[in-house]
């Protein structure tokens, strides 16, 4: 192992001065995939001879195997001699979507995302650039395998202690709304951790997608109704302050149906919807009910409930024929008789003009009318 001058390049490779000419082939340069080896002329190198031909004085040097050579005593040491848990420096050399690298002093250690801030980032990008000088935490040692795990928010102040100071359950909030995911939406804190919004306490009524109540960037009022700094958790309600908008009228209770009429659920849309275990509300075109209930829309359960009523009642009905008005006030009227078609006067009792107190005044009229006797044969 010689550390040597580079002070040309050939085709095909480098040329060295280790007192004679030496010659490092281009796939012994680095990884061995370098394309541009011109960076390397005027400065010195590690290198490894791979080959001495006296008689013609022609020496071939390896970088490559230099530097394998150079990091596998380095990782030794670093696994001989550092602990889990002991804070380390190391130079940031490549970033991925997933992490970055980051250069111990011959070996490379990964960098987790997850591992890299308190708060949620989206790319590695957002907190290093790559040559940057970093400190860093050993979290694991894998020796059999040579890898190395490393955590950076371990070596910065733990928000959370800050957290457990500031903050108390059923305090109120002014927030900005940060990442949405399908469950709810992360909420960044100014101690540079994060509090988590779930879509179950965004409303009062019932969502699918947290893009319904709230969107990025959009600040809104919450209560905090869960903190455990310990397990590092924060949860927020905006439905503990009403917000959200107001409760669906389809969707009041979780154990009785809606009232005619829709809610703003898409399950009551147009149509008094089901709860969970009640029955649909009557509406025009309601779709579909609630778990385990009737369905929406005309609700047919409930209608025939409210139609049952209106006709004990005296109420109209809307969609009732003739008959069924007639029927429902002679039981109103108590009366057994039978009432003869000719007996009353159709004009009267127009399915669209007649009210129910004139069809009962004509109900009346006619049974006051004496019966006709059956003619005799005579």
């Amino acid at each position: 192992m010689i550390t040597a001058q580079v002070i040309d390049r050939v085709k095909g490779g480098l040329v060295v001065d280790v007192g004679v000419r030496g010659f490092v082939p281009a796939t012994h340069v680095g990884s061995g995939k370098l394309r541009n080896i011109e960076k390397f002329v005027g400065n010195p190198i590690q290198l490894k001879v791979i080959e001495i031909d006296r008689d013609r004085k022609k020496v071939v040097l390896s970088n490559r195997e230099a530097e394998e050579q150079r990091r596998s005593r380095a990782k030794e040491e670093i696994f001989d001699n550092v602990k889990v848990g002991e804070i380390v420096d190391g130079t940031v050399r490549r970033l991925t979507d997933y992490g970055a690298f980051v250069d111990l002093g011959g070996v490379d250690g990964l960098l987790h995302i997850s591992e890299m801030s308190w708060a949620r980032i989206n790319h590695p990008k957002e907190m290093f650039k790559e040559g940057q000088k970093i400190k860093v935490m050993i979290l694991r040692l894998d020796a059999a395998n040579g890898k190395i795990s490393l955590g950076h928010r371990q070596v910065l102040p733990d928000p959370w202690k800050l957290i457990r100071e500031n903050y108390k359950t059923q305090q109120t909030l002014k927030v900005t709304i940060g990442r949405i995911v399908q469950s709810g939406a992360f909420i960044k804190l100014p101690e540079g951790a994060e509090a988590f919004l779930p879509v179950s306490e965004m409303s009062n009524r019932r969502i699918k997608r947290p893009q319904e109540v709230v969107e990025e960037n959009q600040e809104v009022e919450v209560q905090i109704i869960d903190l455990r700094p310990d397990e590092r958790r924060m949860v927020l309600s905006m439905r503990a302050l009403g917000g959200g908008g107001d409760a669906g009228v389809g969707y009041q209770r979780r154990d009785a149906g809606g009232p005619p009429g829709g809610g703003y659920d898409q399950d009551f849309r147009e149509g008094g919807g089901g709860g969970d275990r009640g029955r649909g509300g009557p509406g025009a075109k309601g779709k579909k009910g609630g778990k385990k209930g009737g369905g929406g829309g005309r609700g047919r359960e409930f209608e025939d409930d409210f139609e049952d009523a209106a006709g004990r009642r005296g109420y109209a009905t809307g969609g009732a024929t003739i008959g069924e008005r007639l029927g429902a006030l002679r039981g109103l009227l108590g009366r057994d008789e039978e009432i003869e078609d000719e007996a009353v006067d159709a004009d009267a009792i127009s399915e669209t003009e007649a009210t129910p107190d004139e069809v009962a005044a004509i109900i009346e009229k006619s049974a006051e009318k004496p019966a006709e006797e059956t003619p005799s044969e005579e």
